[in-house]
């Protein structure tokens, strides 16, 4: 019986050893895991071309015009960036203060008016015009008055002037148009459609946002 009570009490003096080992040891040893994600951002781009064709392949049609004549003029923007873009284009007429004929050769009193006649494309909408003594400045957004339309990467807008083509105006000689060099400077702007002051989309509130950024830069 002594000897069995000596093997016991050895028995749990060991499993307290053990236990005490175990205790000491296992302070570091948890089951752990790492992970992470990497939340990788892209940025985006806008970037617009303007493009007008026929009108740089005749050169030659736009000296030495003629009353009435018909001159291409095909001015349409493609959407050369990563983001979809509103769109706008900006011109001015050139503007004077002269006699026309009509067709029967009758004439006009002289008036201050646009020395081009022409009319736009379905899907531009007029939101801005300006009539000065000199010129007329318009603005269209491409879209509705209610909402620009989005233009897509890779996609082009139709040409702004109806037919690609607008038309100087039956002008009487002697007035002092001969010779004159007359210039209708186009340009073409591009913005975001997304997050624009709280997700506005139409034009008259995007047009101003555009422009002052523009003059800010």
């Amino acid at each position: 019986m002594g000897k069995e009570k000596k093997s016991i009490r050895k028995t749990v003096l060991l499993a307290a050893g053990l236990a005490a080992v175990i205790t000491i040891g296992g302070i570091s040893a948890y089951f752990t895991d790492v992970d992470s994600a990497a939340n990788v951002f892209t940025t985006g781009k806008v970037a617009i071309e303007l493009k007008e064709p026929e009108y740089n392949a005749r050169p030659e049609e736009h000296r030495n015009i003629t009353p009435n004549k018909s001159l291409a003029k095909d001015p349409y923007v493609t959407n050369t960036g990563i983001n979809d873009a509103f769109v706008f284009l900006e011109f001015t007429i050139p503007k004077a203060t002269v006699k026309t004929a009509n067709e029967n050769g009758s004439q006009n009193v002289a008036i201050n008016q646009e020395l081009f006649a022409y009319g736009i494309s379905e899907g531009w909408t007029q939101i801005v015009r300006e009539d000065g003594e000199d010129g007329c400045r318009y603005v269209y957004a491409y879209g509705t008055k209610e909402a620009c339309k989005p233009l897509a990467a890779g996609e082009t807008t139709p040409v702004l002037f109806s037919g690609g083509a607008i038309r100087f105006i039956n002008v009487i000689e002697g007035q002092g148009m001969e010779e004159e060099t007359l210039e209708l400077p186009v340009e073409a702007y591009g913005i975001q459609t997304v997050d624009i002051d709280g997700g506005k989309t139409a034009p008259e509130d995007i047009w101003p946002v555009l422009e002052n950024q523009q003059t800010a830069g």
